[in-house]
């Protein structure tokens, strides 16, 4: 068989090379373009509508608290811990004088984390000071008065004048005053306080140190109080919103305990009846009125009042007199003096109880 020219197989050759070299361009050419139209469709399916870009757009977070306000009380030393808390949405609101001082407060729902309120936990009874014979009570009830001189020798008042700032009562008799926690215990539970261990219970509920925390009202302000936040109470008194607001923050700031946001907003509309000029009125904290000894008072009292008593015929007011009549002395059944009979000399003092007194 006669074979081929080698210079027709190498055409040939070259001539299939090209055909497969072709074959090639053009599948690749396909997959590019597959590929870019992918990419196009698939930028045009992320592309959001106006509706969705609406809804994309990121919610204003809360105002919450992140540090206490300039004119809060310093911290304790034991500190509260900080608290696992569900934030809540508070409405938004025009900006008022004293919103950066409620923007203080940690908004979240209420929460016990699963912990049962135990008021004697908290509060078993007003704990003792380092003022002899005075409880938290007592130092309350005389760092509030509007007026007090004298406290007897248990520290109990016995004399002064208080006035209720949640009503407006007045009251003379510190047994119809009620030492009210402005944040109440329960809700202090509720809004954190839940996770403390028993000895940061019993200092909130015997706080001394912020003066906002313990005030001395009427006993029926107090009770029909209970346990409620500002949503649910307010002071009798409008007069009183401000000071009852500015107090609830200061406390709830102190010991780093949460509030709801139907809280915050009855405590907004509590602090726009605040003045520009607003100052809390002062407490008298380091008062130290005179300490009575009632005991020893009432004995001189006995005496005053016998000697002011006419005297029976036949007694003398001392033996001084029973002397200048010529009452004769005889000697005691326990002694070797000699003296007058008890019964003349009615407030004479018989040391040994043997019926003889002024014995010499």
């Amino acid at each position: 068989m006669d074979r081929a020219p080698n210079h027709v197989v190498a055409a040939s050759r070259r001539r299939l090379h090209m055909r497969v070299m072709l074959k090639l361009l053009v599948l690749l050419a396909l997959g590019l373009i597959a590929t870019v139209a992918a990419a196009c469709l698939d930028e045009e399916s992320q592309e959001p509508t106006p509706q969705a870009a609406q809804e994309a757009q990121p919610t204003q977070p809360p105002e919450t608290a992140t540090s206490a306000p300039d004119d809060a009380p310093p911290q304790a030393e034991d500190e509260p811990p900080p608290l696992p808390q569900r934030q809540q949405q508070a409405e938004p609101q025009e900006a008022g004088p004293y919103d950066a001082f409620l923007a203080r407060l940690h908004v979240a729902a209420e929460d016990d984390y699963g912990i049962e309120y135990v008021r004697r936990e908290y509060h078993d009874g007003w704990a003792d000071t380092d003022r002899p014979g005075c409880s938290v009570r007592e130092l309350v009830l005389i760092a509030e008065a509007v007026s007090i001189t004298q406290v007897d020798h248990t520290c109990r008042p016995v004399d002064g004048v208080w006035v209720s700032w949640f009503d407006g009562e007045r009251f003379t008799n510190p047994s119809d005053l009620d030492i009210d926690h402005l944040v109440p215990l329960a809700e202090a539970h509720d809004s954190g306080a839940a996770l403390w261990a028993q000895p940061l219970k019993e200092a909130f509920a015997n706080d001394l140190d912020t003066p906002e925390a313990l005030t001395a009202v009427s006993a029926s302000s107090n009770r029909t109080k209970g346990a409620d936040d500002p949503a649910e109470w307010k002071p009798e008194r409008r007069a009183a919103w401000c000071q009852y607001a500015i107090d609830w923050i200061t406390v709830k700031v102190r010991w780093n305990l949460t509030a709801d946001a139907a809280e915050v907003q009855a405590l907004r509309t509590m602090l726009d009846t605040c003045s520009d000029d607003y100052q809390r009125p002062d407490e008298f904290a380091e008062r130290e009125p005179t300490i009575i000894d009632f005991e020893e008072q009432q004995e001189q009292e006995a005496q005053q009042e016998q000697a002011q008593e006419p005297l029976a015929e036949g007694t003398y007011a001392s033996c001084d007199d029973a002397e200048a009549a010529g009452e004769e002395r005889r000697v005691g059944a326990r002694g070797s003096g000699r003296g007058f009979p008890a019964e003349i000399v009615p407030s004479a003092r018989d040391g040994d109880q043997d019926g003889v007194v002024c014995e010499r």
